[in-house]
């Protein structure tokens, strides 16, 4: 089953403000616009959650999406929307500007929120799971 996932990302025109002039800055002297203006993170994204990690607690896919302006205001700084389609059976990792939750899509095509203890318990049976299916050798 798939979902879709939606996540307003506030403050887009900024982060396209950062890359024209970085971008404009490294077309007249490389690298220059990269180490002035850096890189600005989105306001929001989605992560698969693929297991753990020993420096950011959980090894993640990022997902790519779709940005939707249909509804932005003039500036693009409200209104503009990530859109993601999420499966079922995995786990994911959602930052909404500020807010930071789990979930995953459930068998009606549901988005579930999850707690960071189901998503530990869901790692480790993952875990477990895929070494007893492991064909042995010799």
């Amino acid at each position: 089953m798939k979902a879709f996932l939606e996540l307003e990302l506030i403050g887009d025109n900024v982060v396209q403000e950062y890359k024209f002039f970085r971008n404009m800055t490294n077309g007249m002297v490389p690298g220059l616009g990269t180490l002035t203006f850096g890189s600005m993170p989105p306001s929001a994204w989605t992560a698969e959650i693929t297991g753990f990690d020993d420096k950011y607690k959980y090894a993640r896919h990022f997902l790519r999406f779709k940005k939707d302006y249909s509804r932005s205001n003039s500036k693009g700084s409200r209104g503009v929307y990530a859109e993601y389609i999420l499966e079922s059976d995995r786990i994911y990792d959602v930052r909404n500007n500020k807010n930071r939750f789990f979930c995953t899509v459930d068998n009606d095509g549901n988005i579930k929120k999850l707690t960071e203890d189901e998503v530990i318990t869901w790692l480790k049976s993952r875990l477990e799971l895929t070494s007893t299916q492991r064909p042995s050798i010799g």
